[in-house]
């Protein structure tokens, strides 16, 4: 006979909250209680959710697996504060978990504390240090703080292990457009470009090439990133200021 844990993640994966529900009920266990919430939240009834892990930390305070559940259920719900609380509970039981950390530090990145989350990030790193996107998270804290010879670093180091991640490029792209080294961000924005189709990327080029005094270039660019993205409303409001600008040049 299956685990009825192993069963439950099964039907988690194909998206069968019902059954889950129906597979665990009266099961006293924390996975059992963290599975249930999941269902709850698959169902999009969070306040169930909620309650079903309250139940569990009631039932087991020192499960250090339902208050993490807790902080990924607040953050899903996009409850911060509350989310931080669960997980920092998390790690008083368990103070050297890699998953804690990281979760620790995506939510102190998301309310916008970043020399918090850089500190939690270097945590993070030491327990794994081939870990890109916390890196990537971290050189992000650097460049919001304008620390950008810390951000590059950050970044330099990520690409040794992943060079052909766009996010990294654009990344190091931005970097270089706040330090005024435009073809080098054009350069980087080009690769990231190659990698990933994404309108983001495109206007950070077209915004390089025209900061670097490649103005008619620029234009082309912003035009083709306005055709192939045409959702992508900051194209249209970045071409609309660059056509100001040049206009303003052109009449002196």
């Amino acid at each position: 006979m299956e685990d009825p844990i192993e069963e439950g993640l099964k039907l988690l994966e194909e998206k069968k909250p019902e059954e889950v529900l129906r597979l665990l009920d009266g099961i006293d266990l924390p996975e059992a209680y963290a599975l249930r919430a999941r269902a709850y939240l698959l169902s999009r009834e969070e306040e169930k959710a909620v309650k079903e892990l309250e139940r569990g930390t009631e039932r087991f305070p020192y499960s250090h697996m339902l208050y993490f559940e807790k902080a990924l259920l607040f953050l899903a719900m996009d409850k911060l504060e509350e989310a931080l609380e669960q997980v920092k509970r998390a790690l008083e039981i368990m103070p050297y978990s890699y998953d804690y950390k990281k979760l620790e530090a995506e939510i102190l990145f998301r309310q916008g504390k970043y020399e918090d989350a850089f500190n939690v990030l270097g945590d993070v790193i030491r327990l794994k240090p081939d870990d890109v996107e916390a890196r990537l998270m971290r050189a992000e804290c650097f460049y919001a703080l304008g620390k950008y010879l810390d951000a590059l670093y950050e970044i330099n180091r990520a690409l040794e292990y992943d060079n052909k991640n766009p996010y990294l490029h654009f990344l190091k792209g931005r970097v270089y457009l706040e330090t005024r080294y435009y073809k080098l961000a054009e350069s980087e924005f080009r690769i990231a470009l190659s990698l990933k189709a994404d309108p983001e990327f495109a206007v950070g080029l077209a915004v390089a090439e025209f900061l670097g005094g490649e103005r008619e270039k620029a234009l082309q660019e912003i035009e083709k990133a306005m055709k192939l993205f045409p959702d992508y409303k900051r194209a249209r409001e970045v071409y609309e200021t660059m056509l100001n600008q040049t206009g303003n040049i052109s009449s002196k």
